[in-house]
């Protein structure tokens, strides 16, 4: 378990992990099946964390037995649902369209949690959500408000949504885990129950010929860089952030995906860095600032903040 000082550092990490989710999947929209380029990882992710989480994962087995709907739910939330529809909106959503709606997501959490909480959202949580959601959207729309009057909705940007609403059950879903469940352990089980939830859609996908059309030597090593980094290790380092800081104080901070797809931009394909870059960067940070400046008895309040693993 992450300490306090600890836990923004792996939900950090994580979050720059998983920015190279839309690139990477827009850019295999074409070469393989949604349903087959979800099921492949999760089996990769499960492949590579067997080794390690097989033993806790029997040792722990009485527990999890007893908590198995939440499971099943944090399975097709997290795993089965939330990437298949976001790589099944890719192949008619545009990015941008994909990014501005995806912004929505740190919004539901924050919602769904006070929902299930029951409890107000503090004037300072609204606040750090708007300025973090201003500076997201200052930097996907490049400082040009009319490109989202611009924008234009179909279907596939519905499946964006729906991926943010399942991504949000999930977040604010891991704090009523029982305590005794060793991270390693749930992720593999969770890849285990979403994976094979999703086999029947990807034979379908082999059925119709739509599976694998053009996947060379730098698709499947992306593929397996999905499998490994934004599966296993960001999930890992997600939960446990979460179980320290609650999702009331993690759903800001979301927003920094934008500002890492800036720089993953700026390093990796040598874009200028603009004002409206800096602006948004520092409208997000002083979003997540307001958002976690409540008290902890505030935040507690909110969202109770419960161990997920020891």
């Amino acid at each position: 378990m992450p300490s306090p000082r600890q836990a923004p550092l792996f939900l950090v990490l994580a979050l720059l992990m998983w920015s190279s989710n839309f690139i990477i999947g827009r850019a295999l929209a074409g070469a393989i099946g949604p349903f087959t380029l979800a099921c492949l990882r999760w089996l990769i992710a499960f492949a590579v964390l067997a080794p390690f989480a097989w033993r806790p994962l029997k040792a722990a087995w009485p527990v999890i037995r007893g908590a198995w709907p939440l499971v099943m739910l944090l399975a097709a939330s997290g795993i089965a649902l939330t990437n298949t529809l976001l790589y099944l909106a890719l192949k008619s959503s545009s990015a941008l369209n994909a990014v501005v709606i995806n912004s929505a997501t740190p919004v539901l959490v924050l919602l769904f949690g006070a929902l299930v909480s029951r409890s107000r959202i503090g004037a300072g949580q609204w606040l750090g959500m708007v300025l973090a959601l201003a500076g997201a959207l200052m930097i996907v729309v490049r400082g040009d408000a009319g490109r989202l009057a611009l924008m234009s909705f179909g279907g596939g940007d519905y499946l964006v949504l729906a991926a943010g609403a399942c991504w949000a059950c999930y977040t604010v879903s891991l704090r009523y885990l029982p305590s005794g469940i060793p991270a390693n352990a749930l992720m593999l089980l969770l890849f285990a129950v979403g994976g094979a939830s999703l086999a029947p859609f990807m034979l379908a996908e082999f059925a119709r010929g739509d599976a694998v059309t053009a996947m060379a030597a730098p698709q499947w090593l992306s593929l397996a860089y999905l499998g490994v980094f934004p599966s296993v290790l960001a999930f890992i380092l997600y939960n446990r952030a979460i179980a320290v800081m609650g999702s009331a104080r993690a759903a800001p901070w979301l927003y920094l995906m934008p500002a890492f797809g800036v720089l993953m931009s700026v390093l990796l394909l040598g874009e200028a860095v603009h004002a409206y870059h800096v602006a948004g960067l520092a409208a997000i940070f002083a979003g997540i600032a307001c958002g976690n400046g409540l008290s902890e008895g505030g935040l507690a309040r909110l969202v109770p903040v419960r161990k997920i693993v020891r």
